[in-house]
């Protein structure tokens, strides 16, 4: 969900990651990297957003929400000229955060990552402006944590800790192992906390009634520290990631796994993607908070009551209607006239590319009439210095390699960039999509690619993504871990018939239209009776 992303939805992952983290400064110019994107100057006044056509009524008393995510959806770096500059970073929460901003009109808090970064915030110190892919400016103020408080949160915290916990990264009997280092990451994610609530609580100083728009997993504890500065203020905490079920969230060490529920249950509302996700989150409250009640969605602790729901998002109608697709450089030669099916995702284990392409081996080995089928697996480079998520890129490739030694050479192919218009061009050209995540907090690539898909692409789909939840009823559901089920799957879409494929189509799209950034974001302002 993923993309260098020009793609504030995360169209490379999505996801969510939206949890992810951006990866350090090139050594390189960045102007010299084709694989990363300038931002262009703003022609705008600070603030000033682009509403889409269809867009609802202009937001509610703008100047009072202060929104808040770990991830920036730009980084900075020297340009030819070594002057600083904005470029858009990968990820996609901190590009769905930033959509969200700008549909609001607010400013947006996120941290500073780099040594760039840091000298960015100082020559800005009232913030910078920034123009998003739709056309949207929005104020980023970012916060510059102490370098050994970061670096823990970063890369030890997010990426060993709740990364993997949430994502049921860990198989039990070898990972993981908590140690006295686990306990010193705790404390520094707790400094971390810190900055943020601090920094929300400076800039709402003096505002009468502030609103408090927290996102993702990173700042999970924030409300509880917002919440005893501002007693009466109304907090949204939404989760952009799975959450996993009470018995596996008991695998956290036990001081983690209370206080992150109990800093969650400050906010008036925690918002998921899927049911399926608040669902669990529920069963983990009722199975470690013993003075928690837990009625329907809510959960009354404490004398305070809070709501927990599911509230999708899909895609951004802006990002979708200003693309400007193209096929990665030879893809086209390569497929011809062929069937293509593409898998996309980010480097990361939970995409399950390597299962996709022994399932689509399969299949063409089973059926005959599907020799000469191409099949692209289209990877978005992310947080590629952790092992894991290098491991999966190890993996993938040795998997393409075997199917080729079985189809004929060039049958399968990787490519791996940050081109969100490559995305979308391969989204286009597809005549099947896999997604067939091990698990996904939403993957709202899944809405994308049949938006924008010109061939009827049929679509397989984990049913473990938050997106099965809405568009598994229309499309090929499979098990992430059954590759003879997914093959069968591949198989079957390539060779429905043209009728078929195009009444199902039709279907996936007007299913998946409704679901839209705009949408998502007033669902969250209607939770707190904003709207």
């Amino acid at each position: 969900m993923t993309q260098q992303h020009t793609d504030p939805t995360g169209a490379a992952n999505p996801d969510p990651d939206p949890a992810q983290s951006t990866a350090p400064a090139p050594a390189r110019s960045a102007a010299q990297d084709p694989a990363r994107n300038p931002i262009p100057t703003p022609t705008t006044q600070a603030g000033a957003r682009a509403t889409p056509d269809a867009s609802p009524a202009a937001p509610l008393r703008a100047e009072h929400l202060f929104l808040a995510s770990k991830r920036a959806v730009v980084t900075y770096a020297p340009d030819e000229a070594g002057e600083l500059r904005a470029w858009l970073a990968p990820g996609g929460t901190g590009n769905v955060v930033a959509e969200q901003a700008g549909y609001l009109d607010v400013s947006w808090i996120a941290s500073a990552d780099t040594d760039d970064d840091h000298r960015a915030v100082e020559q800005n110190p009232d913030g910078a402006v920034v123009e998003l892919p739709s056309g949207r400016s929005i104020r980023l103020h970012q916060i510059r944590h102490d370098r050994q408080v970061f670096r823990a949160v970063q890369d030890l915290f997010t990426a060993e800790l709740m990364w993997a916990g949430n994502n049921y990264g860990w198989d039990r009997w070898t990972t993981p192992t908590f140690d006295g280092s686990t306990r010193e990451v705790w404390e520094l994610f707790g400094r971390f906390t810190e900055d943020f609530a601090d920094e929300l609580l400076r800039r709402s100083e003096g505002v009468d009634s502030p609103v408090f728009l927290v996102h993702d997993y990173q700042l999970v504890r924030v409300p509880q520290h917002v919440r005893a500065a501002r007693p009466d203020a109304p907090i949204l905490l939404f989760v952009h990631i799975p959450w996993p079920s009470a018995d596996y969230w008991r695998i956290m060490p036990k001081q983690v796994r209370v206080s992150v529920l109990e800093g969650m249950l400050a906010s008036d509302v925690i918002g998921f993607f899927s049911a399926r996700w608040v669902r669990n989150f529920l069963a983990c409250v009722a199975d470690l908070l013993p003075d928690a009640e837990v009625e329907g969605t809510s959960v009354r602790r404490r004398g305070r009551t809070t709501r927990v729901l599911a509230q999708p998002l899909g895609y951004s109608p802006e990002t979708v209607r200003r693309r400007e697709s193209a096929l990665p450089p030879g893809i086209a030669e390569w497929a011809g006239d062929a069937k293509l099916v593409v898998h996309s995702g980010r480097t990361d284990p939970i995409k399950n590319g390597w299962r996709a392409v022994r399932a689509f081996t399969r299949a063409v080995q089973d059926n005959p009439e599907l020799r000469g089928t191409r099949m692209l697996v289209r990877m978005n480079p992310n947080r590629l210095y952790v092992p894991a998520n290098a491991d999966y890129v190890r993996r993938v490739e040795e998997e393409v390699e075997r199917a080729n030694a079985e189809l004929g050479a060039d049958t399968v192919r990787t490519h791996c960039d940050n081109d969100v218009n490559h995305t979308f061009g391969c989204f286009e050209r597809a005549d099947l999509l896999v997604f067939n995540s091990t698990v996904d907090g939403q993957n709202l690539s899944v809405f994308e690619a049949p938006l924008v898909n010109r061939r009827d692409a049929d679509v397989v789909l984990s049913e473990l993504a938050g997106a099965a939840e809405i568009l598994g009823p229309v499309c090929r559901e499979v098990n992430p871990q059954d590759v003879a089920e997914q093959a069968e799957a591949i198989a079957a879409g390539l060779l429905a018939p043209r009728e078929d494929r195009a009444r199902a189509a039709q279907v996936r799209r007007d299913t998946a239209r409704p679901w839209t950034l705009e949408r998502w974001v007033d669902d969250q302002l209607a939770s707190l009776g904003l709207r």
